[in-house]
C-alpha cells in the first residue's frame, strides 16, 4: 500500500498598520480563495505594526468585502499586534506597505518579508481608513486580484 503524502503546513501572515482594514480584509481574502482551491493546509492570519488592542474590523471593510462577494466569518475577532516572535511563526510575511516591511525587517535579513507589491507590482496598498466605502471597495478588488497572483505565486509555486 503506498503511503499517503502529508502535504506541508503554510503560514501566511497579513501585515498592515492598525489590523482594522487592509490586513484582515487581506486575511479573509486569501483564506477564502485557499478554501476555494481546497487547501486546508494553509494557514492564515494578520496583524497590525501599531495595532491598538481591542479593536475590531472596520464596518466599511466588512461592507466591503460582502459587496465584492467574499465569504465574511461572523464575530470577526479583535486586531493583533505584530509581535517579532512572528518572523519565526510565518512562512510569509506579507506587507501592504513599504513602510510595515521596513518596520518588521528594518535590516532586510528576512527572505519571508515582502510586500504585495513585489509579487505584484502596483505600489503600496492605499490605507482606506476614514475614506468613504467605494474606497474600501476599491481596495477589496485589489487585494482580490492581487491575491489570486499570490497564491499562484506562494502557494502553487511553493
Amino acid at each position: 500500500m503506498a503511503k499517503k503524502k502529508i502535504k506541508k503546513e503554510i503560514k501566511v501572515l497579513f501585515v498592515c498598520t492598525g489590523n482594522i482594514c487592509r490586513s484582515p480584509m487581506a486575511e479573509i481574502i486569501f483564506r477564502n480563495i485557499c478554501e476555494k482551491h481546497g487547501r486546508k493546509n494553509i494557514i492564515v492570519d494578520s496583524a497590525g505594526t501599531g495595532a491598538a488592542w481591542k479593536e475590531l474590523m472596520t464596518p466599511d471593510a466588512v461592507d466591503a468585502l460582502k459587496a465584492c462577494g467574499e465569504k465574511v466569518p461572523g464575530g470577526y475577532r479583535e486586531n493583533k499586534r505584530w509581535a517579532d516572535e512572528m518572523l519565526e511563526q510565518f512562512d510569509h510575511i506579507v506587507c501592504m506597505a513599504r513602510s510595515h516591511a521596513r518596520a518588521i525587517d528594518f535590516d532586510g535579513k528576512h527572505r519571508n518579508v515582502y510586500t504585495l507589491d513585489k509579487v505584484c507590482g502596483g505600489g503600496d496598498v492605499f490605507d482606506p481608513w476614514c475614506f468613504p466605502l467605494d474606497t474600501y471597495i476599491d481596495v477589496c478588488r485589489r487585494l482580490q486580484e492581487d491575491l489570486e497572483v499570490l497564491y499562484n505565486t506562494i502557494i502553487i509555486g511553493d
